[in-house]
């Protein structure tokens, strides 16, 4: 199970927030792979954040996977129910659903017969958002859920917050690629600042920081100008 292209992008920056070498998308995956290796017919693992109450896919195993999530967010259907009620809920058979019928069919279509679904929490244990796994057999996850959640709940919740997906308003996620860029920025001139004058890395982020604020500016444009001048030179 691989994630689908535009999320492994976005979750390859999204590491970068972490801050203590964390491979946000490789710690998700492995989050698949270990429901897999308990559950050898799960075929799909998706994760989503809640922003302004909704709960948005952040990354998916699979595209059909995620085709699954947004069949949930317009109809309803396990992955949301547990969000909302903070609550485990596992789907025996999806033949046998009566809650969520459109989800049922869409589920079947696409090889589904059973899933698990249960909410991750933050470090002010608030639903932060959602882990929704799929299996091709019914009953995948009869015994086995217990020890799916507790394995990798409290992990996911450390990740998750310190990855800073759980972002609470929708504006808050609109500034995500502005916020990456800033780091992305300083990170830079952190950088070239220790080849060129041989500082270390934690006196450059701080000279530059202070410089900023001195000024009044924020501290990735004065790493614009801090690049400019020295990739010119």
């Amino acid at each position: 199970m691989e994630p689908i292209p535009e999320v492994r992008g976005q979750l390859d920056r999204l590491s970068a927030l972490v801050g203590d070498g964390t491979d946000v998308g490789a710690y998700l995956m492995a989050v698949a792979k270990v429901a897999q290796a308990v559950v050898p017919s799960c075929v799909g693992v998706s994760i989503t954040i809640v922003i302004d109450g909704e709960p948005y896919t952040v990354t998916a195993t699979t595209p059909e996977t995620a085709q699954l999530d947004a069949v949930q967010n317009m109809t309803g259907g396990p992955c949301v129910d547990a969000v909302a009620t903070a609550r485990e809920i596992e789907v025996a058979d999806v033949l046998d659903e009566q809650a969520w019928q459109f989800f049922a069919q869409a589920a079947t279509t696409s090889g589904i017969r059973s899933t698990l679904s249960f909410p991750i929490r933050d470090v002010d244990d608030m639903v932060a958002g959602g882990v929704n796994m799929y299996a091709s057999e019914p009953d995948a996850f009869a015994g086995d859920r217990r020890m799916i959640e507790v394995a990798l709940s409290a992990d996911l919740s450390e990740v998750v917050s310190n990855a800073d997906l759980s972002f609470r308003t929708l504006e808050a996620a609109r500034r995500l690629p502005e916020r990456l860029d800033a780091k992305e920025k300083v990170d830079d001139a952190v950088g070239a600042l220790g080849e060129l004058l041989g500082w270390h890395p934690d006196l450059a982020r701080a000279r530059l920081g202070k410089a900023a604020t001195l000024a009044g500016v924020p501290a990735e444009r004065v790493a614009d100008v801090l690049m400019a001048v020295m990739t010119d030179g």
